[in-house]
């Protein structure tokens, strides 16, 4: 997995790329890290280059997500390609994560 810190529409978001797994958990800790959530607590997650994702991934989703509600916000991901969006929904992420 890659992320990059970009603007997503009119905002600050992530956008990430590749293969999203298990073994990306110390990038993933990385990003959280690097991220305001105080200043920018609305996270636009940018999903058009994930080319896969596993269940550790999606955890580490849920706990972006955990972080973004702690500081008042919420993510708003867009771009998944289908196989994506399917593994998204499958693991009920979508109650954490608006979907578009």
């Amino acid at each position: 997995m890659e992320y990059a810190f970009t603007t997503v529409g009119d905002r600050d978001g992530i956008l990430l790329s590749g293969r999203c797994t298990y073994e990306d958990g110390n990038r993933f800790h990385d990003m959280l890290r690097d991220w305001d959530f105080l200043a920018r607590p609305m996270v636009p997650l940018d999903l058009r280059f994930v080319s896969f994702i596993d269940s550790a991934a999606i955890g580490m989703l849920f706990i972006l997500a955990n972080r973004c509600r702690e500081a008042g916000g919420h993510i708003v991901a867009s771009g998944a390609a289908p196989h994506i969006v399917r593994a998204l929904r499958r693991a009920t992420l979508e109650r954490y994560i608006e979907l578009r």
